[in-house]
C-alpha cells in the first residue's frame, strides 16, 4: 500500500538526465557519484513523491562542513546555513500539510512546528523524529563534560542551542502525538525530561548492508592490531578517554585511526597526534574500505541517538567496544563486542588488551556482529515506521 503521498527534503539524486551526465564528467563526476550522488531514495520512490527545497543551502552546507573549524566564524555561519536549510524546508512542510487527504506528518526535530500546527488544526497525527537524546538532557550532560574534560571542552561547542531553538524543540515534542526515537537511551532521556513514555516508540536506525560488508576484509592474524573510530572529533564521542585508554596499551603494532572531522580548531587532538592516524569525514564508500582494514571499532560515546557508524561497523564484521548510551541495543555485551560505562578508562583499556590477545575472540565477536547487523537493515526500518504510522492514521494494511 502506497502511504506516502509527500517527501520534504533537499537534494536527492532521482537519476534524472542532468544528473546521469554530470557522473559522467572527470573528477567532478567521482566527487559527485560518492557524495550527493549517493543520496537515492529507496525502491518505489520517484519524482512524483518528492519536494526538494533549500538547495542552495544544501550545497553550501556541505562545501561549507569540509572547512576546517579554527576559519574565522565557522561555527557561527554553519549554523546560520543550518537555519536557513531547516526554515526551508519547514515552510514547504508546512504547505504540504494543508493537503486534506495527509492523515499523518512525520517531521524531523527542528523544522515540524509550523507542519504540527497546521496538521493539527485538520485532526492529522503528527509523527516527531528526534534522531538525538533529549535537548534539555544533552545540554546538562555536556555542561558537566566540559567541568570533567576542560582541555576538550572547545569540542563540545557545536553542540551548545540558544534559548529560542530550545524552547522550539520543546513545542515540537509537546505537538507530536508520538516520537520515533532510535534506542531506548533516548527514550529515557526523554522520559526523565517528563515526556510521556506512551508518546516515544523506539525504532532503530539502518545499515546499508550493498555497502558495508565483510567481503574483502582483512583477516586477523600476526601482531598487529588496528582499532577504528568514526565519529565528529568531539567530546560527545568520549574522545578523551579514547586517547586515554589508547595511549595505555600502544606499542609497535597497535594502531589507531580517528575518522572525522574536528569540531574546534584542532588544539584538543594536538598533543596526541603522534598517537594516531587522522582522516578527514570520508564518504560511506571509502568509509566502508577503512572499516574492512580495522580490527576492532571502538566507540566510547557518552550521548547518542543510535549511532549509524556502529552498526555499519559491525556490518563489516568488526567487534564493536562502546557504552550503553545509544549502541547499547545494538551491541549485546560480549557477542558482538562489549558494552563498558561512559567515561570508564579502565574498563576500555581492560576490553581492548583482551581482544588483542585473542585473535580467536576477535574473529567470532566480528562474525557475531555480521549476523547481527542484518537485523538492522534500512529495509527494516522503513518497513517498520510504515507500519507503526499507517497503524497510528487508521490506515488499513
Amino acid at each position: 500500500m502506497n502511504v506516502l503521498s509527500c517527501y520534504v527534503r533537499p537534494y536527492t539524486n532521482l537519476d534524472r538526465w542532468g544528473e546521469h551526465l554530470l557522473e559522467r564528467v572527470p573528477v567532478l563526476g567521482s566527487i559527485y557519484v560518492k557524495s550527493f550522488g549517493r543520496r537515492r531514495m529507496p525502491e518505489g520512490l520517484n519524482a512524483t513523491h518528492v519536494r526538494q527545497v533549500g538547495l542552495g543551502w544544501d550545497f553550501t552546507l556541505a562545501l561549507w562542513s569540509k572547512l576546517p573549524a579554527w576559519i574565522p566564524f565557522h561555527r557561527s555561519l554553519r549554523g546560520r546555513i543550518i537555519y536557513l536549510l531547516g526554515s526551508a524546508v519547514e515552510r514547504s512542510g508546512a504547505h504540504a500539510s494543508r493537503d486534506s487527504t495527509v492523515t499523518a506528518v512525520v517531521a524531523t526535530w527542528g523544522c515540524a512546528e509550523s507542519a504540527f500546527r497546521i496538521a493539527k488544526e485538520r485532526g492529522a497525527v503528527c509523527v516527531l523524529n528526534y534522531s538525538l537524546a533529549h535537548h534539555a538532557f544533552t545540554r546538562r550532560y555536556l555542561q558537566d563534560e566540559a567541568a570533567r574534560e576542560p582541555e576538550f571542552a572547545a569540542t563540545l561547542n557545536s553542540h551548545e542551542r540558544p534559548a529560542w531553538q530550545m524552547e522550539q524543540l520543546d513545542r515540537e515534542i509537546e505537538l507530536a502525538d508520538h516520537i520515533l526515537v532510535g534506542s531506548s537511551f533516548v527514550r529515557d532521556t526523554f522520559i526523565s525530561e517528563g515526556v510521556p513514555m506512551e508518546k516515544l516508540e523506539v525504532i532503530p536506525y539502518g545499515v546499508d548492508t550493498s555497502l558495508f560488508h565483510p567481503d574483502g576484509r582483512r583477516q586477523a592474524q600476526d601482531e598487529s592490531f588496528n582499532i577504528v573510530f568514526v565519529g565528529q572529533l568531539s567530546q560527545r564521542k568520549g574522545l578523551s578517554y579514547l586517547l586515554k585508554a589508547y595511549q595505555e596499551i600502544r606499542d609497535q603494532n597497535t594502531s589507531l585511526t580517528l575518522v572525522g572531522q574536528m569540531q574546534d580548531d584542532g588544539s584538543a587532538l594536538k598533543p596526541w597526534r603522534h598517537l594516531l592516524r587522522h582522516v578527514p569525514h570520508l564518504p560511506r564508500a571509502q568509509l566502508a574500505e577503512v572499516l574492512q582494514c580495522a580490527d576492532v571499532f571502538v566507540f566510547p560515546t557518552l550521548v547518542e541517538g543510535m549511532p549509524l557508524s556502529v552498526v555499519e561497523a559491525m556490518a563489516s564484521g568488526l567487534p564493536v567496544v562502546t557504552t550503553p548510551n545509544g549502541p547499547g541495543d545494538i551491541v549485546r555485551d560480549g557477542v558482538e563486542g562489549y558494552i563498558i560505562p561512559p567515561r570508564d578508562v579502565d574498563a576500555l583499556v581492560a576490553r581492548l588488551r583482551q581482544l588483542k590477545g585473542d585473535k580467536a575472540l576477535l574473529q567470532s565477536m566480528g562474525d557475531n556482529a555480521v549476523k547481527r547487523s542484518k537485523a538492522f537493515t534500512w529495509t527494516v526500518y522503513r518497513k517498520t515506521v510504515v507500519a507503526r504510522v499507517s497503524e497510528w492514521a487508521g490506515l488499513q494494511r
